[in-house]
């Protein structure tokens, strides 16, 4: 087994993650890794820190960036209607978060992955049966 390409950072990283149940596996990974021809950084070049590649492969990737913008209107959703909840439970529920809900349930857009579609329908019902308890029409 030989291990061309890590560098030796990530080498010593996967290293640490082994299991020690397999006698002698990392010191003769360790010596593999010590012995592969390390690539020379290019001169006037930084290398990517393993966080900086995260970061840039999160902002180039649209679904994902999609995905936690359908995420955070669900979860507005459900936040505004626990506020709506304690404000009932305390006695008379906030004229603006009443707008709010309202708003939300308005221009909240539909998602295209199906589990959050029907999660977002369910939240919508239950935001329309809270507002229609109150008399008021979405």
């Amino acid at each position: 087994m030989r291990i061309d390409s890590l560098s030796p950072m990530m080498a010593r990283n996967l290293l640490a993650a082994l299991p020690k149940s397999v006698p002698g596996l990392a010191s003769r990974l360790d010596e593999q890794v010590a012995a592969a021809p390390h690539p020379q950084p290019v001169p006037g070049t930084v290398p990517a820190t393993s966080v900086q590649m995260l970061v840039a492969i999160a902002a180039n990737n649209p679904i994902a960036e999609r995905r936690r913008k359908q995420a955070r209107d669900v979860e507005r959703g459900i936040d505004a209607l626990d506020r709506l909840h304690k404000e009932l439970v305390a006695g008379t529920p906030n004229v603006a978060r009443l707008r709010e809900i309202v708003q939300w349930s308005e221009t909240v857009p539909t998602p295209a992955e199906p589990e959050l579609a029907a999660l977002m329908r369910d939240i919508d019902v239950r935001v329309r049966v809270e507002l229609a308890k109150l008399d008021i029409q979405v």
